[in-house]
């Protein structure tokens, strides 16, 4: 078979013969493409939406088992099962598989119009007017921020940049730009960015719901754990009754410190919607945390009875460090770990869970066996190279030249004033200290007492407020993206 020289060029011209119809060529052009790089990731979704159309079942589900096992999250490796079980009949297969499509990218309007189909045909109205509503909230976005949600859920993160900053140049105040942006930036952690972004977006639109929750979860990234706990409470103040809107606050009260208030909210969560997994498992995570150890446990369990696939219950026991698992609770997550329609998290939790049942029993070689599988299962999710890494280094190099330090010179602030180095652990703050401490002026001298000293003082003087505590940290944009949020 003759490689393929240009595999870009292949792979459109394979789309553009599935989409005239002509799937002999289609398959010719992704046979090759995988005779060559058999991992092509691109390559074998046409090669399955190929053999779905020509009505070799066998081989649609041998090309989405293999991508599948090389992308868990891909989301439209799930919509193309959806469309395949579908076809063979097996609606409640379908239904799942486009439960993961859109789990994993919710820009997949087919497969929120297919759940619609489905939840219909099985009598779920509710369910079907939801999955209605979604395709037609992404169906009216714009094409550009549909292509940007696309990008995002595939792992494109610096294209789908590229695509948000150029629309919100044109459409400065467009709060669904700003949003995607801001999702964006806090998946690169430049965190600051997506508060502001948030932040003015709420402003801009105080009642969009799904804004204020990102708003939320970027201040608690930012570990500014009163500031969310405030937004949370404006959503409760809008619908006091709404579990989502409890359990959010729910959560924010915990991050807080406020355990009393948060397993309170979990319990109202839990009157409206009875042996909820989630739930269940963020009041284990509450009480476990709280030192009521046992009925953290008891919450769990009650997560893994309701959901025997819910992952983060069985972490969660394992993560006590106390508990050991009964042989029943083993054979258990063995068998969840073996199922084929798990959750691909829920699989990577179960597998280090099972490492710390075997450790338990003095089970070494099944103990690594388990902590190997979930370790692999996790660095699927991860889309580290080192290619990109070296190519990052290089770029450094070619622009931190010396030549570039001299044109810099002289910059700078000659103040001979102490800097105080500020971090939570695992914050940074001691490479910080490092690159700073590499210049010969500056001296690094630790982690000296004097501030924990002074702090004692201060609290036997007056309580700090909540604002002392958390101090908000104001963030410069550049001239460009202020040019951008006009």
């Amino acid at each position: 078979m003759t490689a393929i020289s240009d595999p870009d060029l292949a792979l459109r011209d394979a789309q553009k013969a599935i989409q005239s119809g002509d799937f002999a060529t289609a398959r010719q052009i992704t046979d090759a493409l995988l005779a060559g790089e058999p991992t092509h990731k691109e390559a074998l979704y046409m090669a399955a939406v190929c053999a779905r159309y020509e009505g070799r079942s066998a081989d649609a589900l041998a090309h989405l088992d293999a991508l599948k096992s090389l992308s868990p999250d891909f989301g439209r490796a799930y919509q193309e099962e959806g469309h395949l079980k579908r076809k063979l009949g097996d609606l409640s297969g379908a239904v799942g598989a486009f439960e993961r499509a859109t789990r994993y990218n919710p820009a997949l309007m087919a497969s929120w119009s297919a759940l619609a189909d489905l939840y219909h045909q099985a009598g779920n109205t509710d369910a079907a007017t939801n999955a209605r509503a979604q395709a037609d909230r992404v169906r009216a976005l714009p094409r550009e921020l549909q292509a940007v949600t696309n990008h995002i859920h595939e792992g494109r993160v610096f294209r789908a940049e590229e695509i948000a900053r150029a629309f919100l140049q044109k459409h400065p105040t467009h709060v669904e730009g700003m949003r995607l942006l801001a999702d964006i930036g806090s998946r690169l952690g430049v965190q600051e960015d997506a508060e502001f972004l948030l932040e003015s977006a709420v402003d801009l639109d105080p009642d969009n719901v799904q804004l204020r929750l990102d708003y939320i979860q970027v201040l608690r990234k930012r570990q500014k754990f009163a500031a969310a706990l405030e937004q949370a409470g404006v959503l409760m103040a809008r619908d006091p009754d709404n579990p989502l809107f409890q359990s959010h606050f729910a959560i924010e009260s915990m991050q807080a410190g406020d355990y009393e208030t948060a397993l309170d909210h979990f319990e109202r969560v839990l009157q409206k919607i009875p042996g909820d997994p989630a739930t269940l498992v963020s009041r284990g995570h509450a009480l476990k945390t709280y030192g009521r150890t046992e009925e953290a446990i008891s919450s769990y369990k009650a997560a893994t009875d309701v959901a025997p696939g819910q992952g983060d219950a069985w972490y969660g026991l394992a993560n006590l460090k106390t508990y050991t698992f009964g042989d029943d609770e083993l054979a258990r997550m063995q068998a969840q770990f073996a199922a084929l329609d798990i959750d691909h998290m829920s699989r990577v939790h179960i597998a280090f869970a099972l490492g710390k049942a075997h450790e338990d029993r003095g089970d070494h070689d099944a103990a690594f066996l388990a902590y190997a599988q979930g370790n692999a299962l996790k660095h699927q999710t991860v889309r580290y190279t080192t290619d990109q890494m070296h190519a990052e280094f290089d770029a450094q190099k070619a622009i931190c030249t010396a030549d570039l330090f001299e044109a810099q010179a002289g910059k700078g602030c000659p103040a001979p004033d102490p800097i105080f180095i500020l971090g939570l652990p695992r914050a940074g703050s001691t490479l910080i200290e490092q690159i700073l401490a590499s210049h010969p002026d500056v001296d690094g001298t630790l982690e000296l007492p004097n501030i924990l000293s002074l702090a004692h003082r201060l609290r036997g003087r007056k309580q700090l407020t909540d604002r002392e505590r958390y101090p908000r940290i104001l963030h410069e944009l550049s001239a460009d993206e202020l040019s951008a949020l006009g």
